[in-house]
């Protein structure tokens, strides 16, 4: 998408930088960054006719992960204590974020799995979770990004494993933007054989209650917790008042700042323990 704009004439460059800035100028202020960067996507798309720009980077991580996923299995039922290796693993596949990050590469991704040992995350958080599983009978898992769903696969295969009673839906999105999964993603990477999928119904990098499909807001409704993985989940799902567990991985210096933590840092969070 960025190419063809870059390959078009300055003339042209510069009349869809001014809608941009004219959509972003009459944005409401209360919009929210997810949803204010769909309205840009989609201005982008129509102008340039490209409605999935990053299919190619999408494929290639579905496929990488999809190489690891029978040697990340292996290692995380040779743990002691799989829940919290399998957890940390599937923390670090939100390092697969094209919008956060420049500079997503295998090298990192293979390294950051390698040293999953080093991303703690909030034991007492992490407690009333499991503690929540236990006695749950429908989790809603909101996914983030393409690749990334592999290990959220993995991780679901072992909720199940130990929590035999408990339902699980997954929420994807509801069509191609930046490098989030979609029903498609799922499907190619076998989720769907693991979990009820659901598309959003929307093109936000994200969840907005009041915009998704009425059988994904279903699902949210009924679900006696939900599990919201990445940045633009939990700006979107921010104070909606239902209880969300977010992970997610600081990435963007505005999560670096809200957080005062060095870059890469996981945040598990509760959204009815959060303050405002």
């Amino acid at each position: 998408m960025f190419m063809e704009l870059y390959q078009a004439s300055k003339e042209r460059r510069e009349e869809v930088l001014r809608q941009v800035e004219r959509f972003l100028d009459e944005a409401s202020p209360d919009l929210s960054a997810p949803r204010m960067m769909a309205g840009v996507l989609d201005l982008l798309k129509k102008e340039t006719g490209i409605s999935d720009p990053y299919e190619r980077s999408k494929r290639e991580y579905n496929q990488l992960l999809l190489g690891m996923e029978e040697e990340l299995s292996r290692r995380i039922h040779e743990a002691e204590d799989l829940f919290t290796v399998a957890m940390r693993y599937v923390t670090v596949g939100n390092y697969i974020d094209f919008r956060a990050l420049s500079d997503v590469n295998e090298e990192q991704l293979r390294t950051l799995l390698r040293d999953c040992g080093q991303f703690e995350l909030n034991p007492e958080e992490v407690r009333r979770f499991r503690e929540e599983l236990g006695s749950a009978r429908e989790l809603l898992y909101i996914t983030d990004n393409a690749g990334e769903i592999v290990l959220d696969k993995i991780f679901i295969k072992v909720l199940k494993e130990l929590y035999p009673k408990l339902q699980v839906s997954v929420l994807v999105r509801g069509e191609p933007v930046l490098n989030d999964a979609t029903a498609e993603d799922a499907k190619l990477i076998g989720l769907d054989r693991v979990a009820a999928v659901i598309p959003s119904g929307t093109s936000v990098p994200g969840t907005q209650y009041g915009q998704i499909s009425r059988e994904a807001r279903d699902c949210m409704d009924r679900a006696d917790l939900c599990l919201a993985k990445g940045q633009g989940n939990f700006e979107s799902l921010r104070e909606c008042g239902k209880n969300i567990y977010y992970l997610f991985l600081c990435k963007c210096d505005l999560f670096v700042e809200r957080f005062q933590v060095e870059r890469l840092t996981p945040a598990f969070l509760n959204e009815l323990r959060m303050g405002k």
